[in-house]
């Protein structure tokens, strides 16, 4: 591995709003052998976890920053970049470029409540989740196949805002926003505990103008968690998820046109028309319904089973056409906990699988200004998902913990074209594929360990890849391939907490992105690629909450992402790119912050973040401009007569007031790589919660 030298972060652990101040901050202070993470399914603490898992809290989703985005918080984590081209349209990457996204999240499998939420083609509606209704996030990066079956990308586990079965307690809220570019949004939840059942439901609406031309938007959400203890050793919950969602999509810009206006929508050409003629824009209503149902046979053996159906509504008037399609989906997942041995050797066994399928219509139209006109193309695809996995872990002496896995994958697609003569039929089916993954940790004292992993990974193109918006159905598109080693310390050194990995990443058979005149996406292979990195997180309380202190909490954190990606053995037309910087990875990240919360309840929460330059274009031709972002959240929170609990913040975003791009489309045709994002700009809220 290269030399690479930085130091860095641990994430904020969680507070509830709610609680009086002294608990409430005292939580904060939560040490990393006490935080439980649920990554390989093994239920232990992240110091005793032999994996490279960063954290997010309700607090860093929604108080940190006074945006209602997944955006801002995801991009606080080492090695992890989420973009956002216009309001409400997500791409997120985890330890890789973008190149396979020209939109939408691809290549990350992404689980709501320990429900498959990424579908049987590799699709997951992630902009179809209001960040205001999550209440953790992990983020496994690196290949997590031996569990998590085929991706090269990493795993999200997505945990909703809910009350515990036995907390005896009721509680809503309801809060209020308004912002820069018409933005404003409302939200109310409710939640009841009893002895044997948890109830929490939340409402929200989000909507905004946009800061570019074309770039309106508005959101609707409704969400259900239902918990019921049926008896000592039964639990049964239901998930229920309804987006109703629109947005703009105002285009790239070349360069010329970002410094004249980046406001501007992509204008007209002579051959094409532009983005506000045309009122191109996504429409996309999604309903996720699932149930999950935990047995405990004894105090050894438990097994959680769920399964779930979605159907999601998608229409995207484009520069060219006009895209109507309708997902079907349907699947489950079992997996099953045995605590083999509990003395002398203690040995865990996991165990399962998990089946999906996904049917899909999707028809191109002409676009006659917003309008569907001439039928283009008329397709149906299935898409079918297999894994079954097995992983054994073991405590050894001397305080090493070891982990073997293994899944087999398997993956296919069925494409039907109706809209010619004879009609066309073509399988697209790929060989199951073993996925194994070895780790070590040792802990070193009681407040430090260290651990080694090697891991496999598999991601067979997505359904958006293999049928892209250009039109044609791609049969000889073959899936990426991967082998992971990483090291990682962890640990805490009085007030000073930190978690560092190196990692190098040999990635086979890349899918890289191309686009024609139109904008309009296919995909290639691209040989390989050879992507090291050094991700590193640290944090120092310089005040430790007591309660009589009027400083309750004061603490300063940084996040680094060193990257060096080359490209291996790729030939783009008679030109060989080997050795080129992998497109869309800045080699350097680097994110810092301060948060301070007083005994009174003020608290304010100052984030920077840099981004290094990275190139635009596979020829490294092009590149962005360096990004320097500050954001700074002033706000007060304080609970009234032990019941009711207020809360109004202040945040500012972009500060510093620079022109920069958050999600440039790589390799785009025409040098239309710009999608401006606001300058500086407010937003304010408030929040008003009773418990009872």
């Amino acid at each position: 591995m290269n030399a690479y030298f930085s130091v860095l972060v641990l994430l904020p652990i969680a507070v509830a709003a709610q609680q009086p101040s002294s608990t409430r901050l005292e939580t904060d202070t939560v040490q990393l052998a006490e935080v439980t993470v649920r990554g390989y399914e093994t239920n232990r603490s992240l110091m005793e976890t032999a994996a490279s898992i960063n954290t997010l809290s309700a607090r860093d989703l929604n108080q940190r920053f006074g945006q209602p985005s997944l955006v801002p918080a995801f991009n606080t984590l080492p090695g992890v970049r989420m973009d956002e081209r216009s309001p409400g349209s997500y791409r997120l990457s985890i330890r890789g470029s973008l190149i396979r996204s020209p939109f939408g999240v691809r290549n990350v499998k992404i689980y709501w409540n320990e429900l498959p939420l990424t579908d049987a083609g590799g699709t997951t509606y992630l902009n179809a989740v209001d960040v205001r209704s999550v209440g953790r996030v992990e983020v496994i990066k690196g290949p997590s196949g031996s569990i998590y079956g085929a991706g090269t990308g990493g795993t999200v586990l997505l945990g909703g805002q809910t009350s515990s079965v036995g907390q005896q307690a009721n509680r809503a809220e309801v809060g209020a926003l308004v912002g820069a570019y018409g933005l404003s949004g409302q939200t109310y939840t409710i939640q009841t505990g009893k002895n044997n059942a948890a109830i929490s439901v939340n409402y929200g609406h989000l909507q905004s103008n946009g800061y570019r031309e074309n770039s309106r938007m508005y959101r609707d959400n409704l969400n259900l968690n239902a918990t019921f203890a049926v008896n000592p050793k039964q639990t049964i919950s239901i998930i229920g998820l309804y987006s109703d969602l629109m947005y703009q999509t105002p285009g790239g810009l070349n360069q010329a046109q970002y410094l004249a206006d980046p406001r501007q929508a992509r204008p007209a050409t002579r051959v094409s028309p532009g983005s506000v003629g045309q009122r191109a824009a996504i429409y996309q209503k999604t309903g996720y319904l699932g149930f999950s149902h935990q047995y405990r046979w004894s105090d050894r053996i438990q097994n959680t089973t769920v399964v779930y159906g979605s159907l999601t509504d998608f229409a995207n008037p484009f520069i060219t056409n006009y895209e109507k399609r309708a997902d079907q989906g349907i699947g489950g997942r079992t997996v099953t906990r045995w605590q083999m041995i509990e003395e002398g050797v203690p040995t865990q066994l996991v165990f399962g699988g998990e089946w999906q399928n996904n049917f899909t219509v999707d028809r191109n139209y002409g676009n006659r200004a917003g309008q569907p006109d001439t039928l283009q193309a008329d397709d149906e695809l299935r898409a079918t998902q297999s894994v079954i996995f097995a992983q054994f872990e073991a405590t050894l002496p001397l305080g090493i913990i070891a982990t073997a896995g293994i899944s087999r994958n398997e993956v296919a697609y069925q494409f039907t074209r109706f809209s010619v003569q004879p009609v066309v039929a073509q399988p697209r089916g790929f060989d199951p594929v073993w996925l194994p993954r070895v780790a070590l940790l040792k802990k070193i004292g009681e407040n430090v360990s260290a651990f080694a992993s090697l891991s496999t990974g598999y991601s067979a193109p997505t359904i958006q890849e293999v049928r892209p918006s250009e039109g044609t159905f791609n049969p000889t598109l073959e899936p990426e391939r991967g082998t992971n080693l990483e090291l990682g310390v962890r640990g805490r050194l009085n007030r000073f907490q930190f978690d560092l990995t190196a990692y190098q990443f040999r990635l086979r058979q890349t899918i890289v992105r191309r686009s024609v005149e139109s904008g309009a996406e296919y995909f290639i292979n691209a040989g390989a690629t050879d992507q090291k990195g050094l991700e590193a997180q640290l944090s120092y309380a310089i005040v430790v909450p007591k309660p009589a202190n009027f400083w309750q909490n004061v603490r300063v954190w940084n996040s680094t992402t060193l990257t060096n990606y080359r490209f291996r053995n790729y030939q783009q037309g008679d030109v060989n790119v080997s050795g080129n910087r992998v497109t869309g990875v800045p080699p350097t990240v680097v994110a810092t912050g301060i948060d301070a919360e007083t005994k009174l309840g003020f608290y304010a929460h100052v984030t920077h973040q840099f981004i290094d330059r990275f190139p635009l274009d596979d020829a490294n031709t092009v590149r962005s401009d360096v990004a320097r972002l500050l954001n700074a959240t002033i706000g007060y929170r304080k609970t009234l007569a032990s019941r009711w609990t207020l809360e109004a913040y202040l945040s500012g975003d972009n500060l510093l007031d620079q022109t920069y791009s958050l999600g440039y489309d790589l390799n785009a045709f025409g040098g239309r790589y710009y999608n401006a994002s606001p300058g500086r700009n407010l937003t304010g809220g408030v929040k008003l919660a009773v418990r009872w």
